[in-house]
């Protein structure tokens, strides 16, 4: 009977079977060990990489915010009027540095009818402003009894103007809420009211903003349609006809605005209408190493300062990327 050897001593050849397959065990379960660990510290250098290269997007969008905060600041100090052909408005939309690029594009917020300011003071409806909505609402054919839903998200109180549309509609869902009645936040809070669809809201979307103080129509950024919704009897080509003739220069005083040959005949509500912005959209995209990130501010500009204020950041809207059809 043969026997293999340990330190010279005969080992029988079961024991010696045995002991090679301790040895297998071993250095299999060692490999699976090492082969689990490598596997986990390249995910976590991939991941490391991926957050490196987010944060790197994130910084790049930041600092395309610092361009416009400058470039607003510098313009309040050369013109007394805002229009299409400043440097906030006529920059440069793409800038590429090494392994991305930078999209920028900014958008007045007098361009658009603001939504709080639908109510007055004391929770009451606007007649003015509701007419201009009812009438941005025909243009675009939307559904006019959405008008009246809004309304009763934003009054104070429980009383619905339109069916179901406060406290008792809304708690009646799969999944109830309150009616906010408050001033409007964010545009997505659209998609909580009654019978506002998602099609209605991006249809709305370039036209409307919801701003947090009462805010006057810039008749030099506002596109067609809302020139039509701000003046009584204005029809869209019209309007258009009235974009295209101010150009991108615009109108240097509001008396040049109101005679012009387009209004002729019609009753231009002038404490409405303006020369001047304080808010303004920034929309920002990112793209660093195959990560984007996409960066939606809102920034006010004190008029007599110029000193520039953050509304508010956002990078998770879902209605993060409104076209503007003012130009």
């Amino acid at each position: 009977m043969s026997h293999c050897r340990v330190n010279q001593q005969p080992i029988p050849r079961r024991q010696c079977g045995v002991a090679l397959i301790t040895v297998m065990l071993v250095v299999f379960i060692a490999t699976v060990i090492a082969t689990e660990l490598a596997t986990r510290v390249n995910f976590h250098i991939q991941r490391a990489s991926h957050q490196h290269a987010q944060a790197q997007a994130y910084q790049f969008a930041l600092g395309g915010e610092e361009l416009i905060r400058q470039l607003l600041y510098q313009d309040n100090e050369k013109t007394s009027y805002d229009h299409l052909n400043e440097s906030w408005s006529a920059l440069e939309p793409q800038y590429a540095f090494e392994q991305g690029q930078l999209t920028i594009k900014v958008q007045d917020l007098h361009a658009r009818l603001n939504i709080n300011n639908l109510l007055n003071n004391k929770s009451k409806i606007n007649n003015e402003v509701f007419q201009q909505f009812q009438r941005l609402f025909e243009l675009l054919s939307l559904e006019p009894s959405l008008l009246s839903v809004l309304v009763d998200w934003l009054d104070k109180d429980t009383t619905p103007i339109a069916q179901d549309s406060e406290d008792s509609g809304y708690l009646s869902l799969e999944k109830p809420y309150r009616a906010a009645n408050a001033p409007l936040v964010h545009l997505s809070e659209l998609a909580l009211l009654k019978g506002w669809d998602h099609d209605t809201v991006t249809t709305l979307a370039p036209f409307i903003t919801a701003l947090p103080e009462k805010t006057l129509i810039n008749v030099n950024t506002a596109p067609a349609e809302v020139l039509a919704a701000l003046v009584k009897g204005l029809p869209l080509l019209g309007a258009e006809s009235l974009v295209a003739s101010r150009g991108k220069d615009g109108f240097d005083t509001m008396d040049a605005f109101v005679t012009h040959s387009s209004l002729a005949g019609l009753e231009v509500k002038t404490t409405q209408a303006t020369i001047n912005s304080a808010y303004f959209a920034l929309y920002t995209e990112s793209q660093f190493a195959g990560r984007t990130i996409k960066l939606q501010t809102r920034l006010h500009r004190n008029p007599t300062n110029g000193k520039i204020r953050l509304i508010s950041r956002d990078r998770s809207s879902k209605y993060l990327w409104p076209e503007a059809t003012a130009e």
